[in-house]
């Protein structure tokens, strides 16, 4: 990203895990610690259900506040098993 040394990570997840990736715009907030934003993510992401586009809306929805200025993203993705693995 922009030339900037990044590292990477390799991971064994399980199947039908749940990947969150997302900026601090989800979990930090003027008058929020980031340990309680941290939380509440976890809280929602065990709470989660159908689709991933709908449990990301839900969880956009119940931790943005309508007044943030901050920009926030996040993106959910199930593991799967790649074909012939």
């Amino acid at each position: 990203m922009g030339g900037f040394p990044f590292a990477t990570t390799e991971l064994d997840l399980p199947e039908g895990a749940t990947l969150a990736l997302y900026t601090d715009g989800l979990i930090e907030a003027r008058g929020r610690d980031i340990d309680a934003g941290m939380a509440a993510l976890r809280d929602q992401l065990r709470r989660a259900r159908g689709t991933m586009e709908a449990a990301a809306d839900r969880i956009l929805a119940n931790l943005v506040p309508s007044t943030s200025a901050d920009d926030t993203v996040l993106v959910l993705a199930q593991v799967s098993r790649a074909p012939g693995r």
